[in-house]
């Protein structure tokens, strides 16, 4: 869990992206990229690495969190 926190909080753009999942829920590639003020190609390397960290899944078009990814978000917000 610590690794995770650490590989979550050591980028402020992954950050971002899951904080902005834990208040949204469910928002597409285009949409998060819109949000964060960061370029697609940039959020979507960071949607890869945290499906393959199994923070995020996948729905369609949609990402959302999840379970694993709620609570990162949650603690990484209590920092």
């Amino acid at each position: 869990m610590e690794d995770l926190i650490g590989f979550v909080s050591g980028n402020k753009n992954r950050q971002k992206l899951l904080t902005l999942l834990g208040s949204k829920h469910s928002l597409d590639a285009g949409k998060m990229a819109k949000n964060m003020h960061v370029a697609s190609p940039s959020v979507n390397k960071i949607i890869q690495e945290l499906l393959e960290k199994n923070l995020i899944k996948q729905d369609g078009n949609s990402y959302s969190l999840t379970e694993l990814g709620e609570t990162v978000e949650k603690k990484i917000q209590s920092i």
